[in-house]
C-alpha cells in the first residue's frame, strides 16, 4: 500500500477495535494494512513472497490484457467499500468505473466503490474468513461480478461468478480461467511461473 511510514509506527494486531476506531487509523498515515475483523484489528501487511508472487502475477495479467486505453484499472492493496461494513483491502481489484480512479480525490482512504472483480490470495490465518464472512460481505457490493481465491502452495484458483450463483470453478495447471464479462482470461501456469521453483 502506497502510504507514508511514520519510522517509529509499529503495527498493531490482534487487539479489539470498534468501527469508529478503525475508521479513524485508516485515515491517517500508516504504512500498514489493516482489516477490522469480527472487532478485532488485524495487520495484514508483510505477506509471505509467494503470496505477493502470485497477486504479483494476477495484477500483470489482468492489466497487460487490458491496456490503458479504456475505463478500466486493475489495483493492488486498495481498500473496497463495502456496504454497512468497514472496508477490505484486497490482493488485488479490478474496476471499470472511471470515477473509482479517475475523479480528483485526494481524502483518506481512498476507497474503491465499484469493484468488478475482487482476488484474495488465501494464507493460512486468513483462509476461513476468505472463503466465508468475508467472501459474503462482499458479494454486498452490487457491481461485484468475480471472486477469485488463488492457493499459495499448490497452482489452483478458484473462480466465484455472480452469474453462476457464486457456484465454485477451479481451475489448476494447464488450464486457463475466462472472464467472460470483460474478455479476460487468467492462465494458471503464468500465474504460478517460478513460485515454487526454490522448491524444486
Amino acid at each position: 500500500m502506497a502510504l507514508q511510514r511514520h519510522d517509529d509506527e509499529t503495527p498493531l494486531h490482534g487487539i479489539p477495535m470498534d468501527e469508529d476506531a478503525f475508521e479513524r487509523l485508516i485515515a491517517g498515515e500508516t504504512s500498514y494494512k489493516y482489516e477490522l475483523i469480527d472487532g478485532m484489528l488485524y495487520d495484514m501487511t508483510g505477506s509471505s513472497p509467494k503470496h505477493s508472487d502470485i497477486a504479483g502475477q494476477i495484477d500483470f495479467q489482468l492489466k497487460l490484457q487490458l491496456g490503458r486505453s479504456g475505463p478500466c484499472r486493475v489495483h493492488r492493496d486498495q481498500f473496497v467499500a463495502i456496504p454497512g461494513h468497514t472496508p477490505f483491502c484486497p490482493d488485488v481489484v479490478l474496476t471499470c468505473d472511471r470515477g473509482d480512479w479517475d475523479d480528483g480525490k485526494t481524502s483518506r482512504p481512498y476507497r474503491i466503490q465499484s469493484p468488478l472483480i475482487v482476488v484474495e490470495v488465501l494464507s493460512p490465518s486468513t483462509e476461513k474468513y476468505d472463503r466465508a464472512d468475508k467472501f459474503a460481505h462482499y458479494r454486498l457490493c452490487p457491481t461485484l461480478e468475480v471472486y477469485v481465491l488463488a492457493n499459495q502452495y499448490e497452482p489452483r484458483i478458484e473462480i466465484y461468478r455472480k452469474e453462476n450463483a457464486w457456484q465454485q470453478e477451479i481451475f489448476t495447471s494447464g488450464q486457463t480461467a475466462h472472464l467472460d464479462q470483460l474478455d479476460l482470461e487468467l492462465d494458471v501456469d503464468k500465474i504460478y511461473e517460478g513460485v515454487f521453483d526454490a522448491e524444486s
